[in-house]
């Protein structure tokens, strides 16, 4: 009996241009991912990922637009029992073209390179339509915790997990 191959462990598509993030990309993120949150924070966000970064914990990837507006963005930080994607965000403009699965797709990939055993990523309750994507790459519900999201009261976000093999050795 063979088994499908898993959505979130094919390369991203090549004709999205997927980079890694570094520090002069602040206020871009600002502009295009991160409107609600504040400078202080986005330089914070920024510094994490430069820091997983060197420390081969972790990154941050942008699709950028022929104009080099950040289109997209995502970021992978590998913790001790599992890797996780996070603040994964695709402007409303170029939804449904391909960008959210390929940043999916690249970040499972580096979790492998980096020898995680699984990859979880979060959906909110109030957001089905990326909890469908998640399970279309191969995801699945593994649990649910109530955070705070920035609304008055704590929202539940579904943890989808997808268990990784091993990269061949070489």
């Amino acid at each position: 009996m063979t088994t499908a191959p898993i959505p979130a462990l094919h390369p991203p598509d090549a004709s999205i241009p997927l980079r890694d993030v570094t520090p002069d990309d602040l206020n871009e993120l600002l502009r295009c991912c991160w409107a609600d949150r504040s400078y202080d924070v986005g330089r914070w966000m920024i510094s994490r990922v430069v820091r997983n970064q060197q420390e081969q914990r972790g990154t941050g990837v942008a699709v950028a637009g022929a104009d080099g507006a950040i289109l997209g963005y995502g970021q992978l930080t590998v913790w001790p029992r599992c890797a996780e994607i996070s603040d994964l965000f695709v402007d409303s403009r170029f939804r449904s073209q391909g960008y959210g699965t390929a940043i999916v797709q690249y970040l499972t990939h580096y979790a492998r390179t980096l020898r995680a055993d699984c990859v979880e990523i979060g959906a909110a309750e109030s957001n089905p339509r990326a909890a469908a994507l998640y399970r279309r790459l191969g995801f699945a519900d593994h649990r649910v915790i109530h955070m705070n999201l920035g609304t008055a009261q704590r929202e539940p976000v579904i943890y989808l997990r997808l268990a990784l093999p091993p990269l061949p050795e070489c």
